[in-house]
């Protein structure tokens, strides 16, 4: 069991890799790619955090993980539920993706997988609730330096964060997402594990 584990977060970080290529491929081709833009939405950086959790997890399969580690696999398990859910609800119905398979992939698939390694091959003990923070802190700085960018060179990722809605309509978004992010790591620490692989 550990070596299907071990080849199936292998294989997923692959997946994950290819969904970003296959996305960045077409502004690559015509030259219109920006390098800044393209890995500056939150969709991009949680598919890499959640690759290099699942590498690092590999790298441990079988074996006793430091705390660490499961704090980044649950980070990266918020990560992609919001990514996932945010588009879901808010950015699909108007969204015509040029690359349909990476857009599944890194909207939906991602976010299944590690879900499914957290779940099947959890840690030993439920992480602490009062280290909830943790999983906080990246949204924090990305949405600073969101903010930021918005206020100076006008570029936002995405349009619930456009600085011309008011930043109180923006507070309104961040807020909830910070809640939501609160209470899914929270579930996420303290959820049960059918463990596939005990080290």
């Amino acid at each position: 069991m550990n070596t299907v584990v071990k080849v199936g977060r292998i294989a997923a970080i692959a997946l994950i890799l290819a969904a970003i290529v296959g996305d960045a491929w077409p502004g690559v081709a015509d030259g219109t790619l920006r390098f800044f833009n393209f890995f500056g939405y939150f969709t991009i950086q949680s598919n890499l955090i959640a690759a290099a959790a699942l590498g690092i997890a590999a790298f441990y399969t079988g074996r006793e993980r430091p705390s660490w580690v499961e704090y980044l696999r649950a980070c990266a398990a918020v990560y992609l539920v919001i990514v996932t859910v945010v588009y879901w609800t808010l950015l699909a119905p108007s969204s015509d993706p040029e690359v349909p398979w990476a857009n599944y992939i890194v909207h939906l698939v991602s976010c299944l997988i590690v879900l499914a390694d957290w779940l099947l091959v959890g840690p030993r003990r439920a992480l602490p609730a009062k280290g909830f923070w943790v999983v906080l802190l990246y949204p924090v700085v990305w949405l600073a330096v969101v903010l930021a960018r918005g206020a100076t060179d006008g570029w936002v990722p995405y349009g619930f964060l456009e600085p011309d809605n008011g930043y109180a309509s923006v507070a309104v978004v961040v807020g909830g997402i910070v809640v939501v992010g609160s209470v899914l790591a929270l579930l996420l620490f303290k959820a049960t594990r059918w463990r596939l692989v005990t080290p």
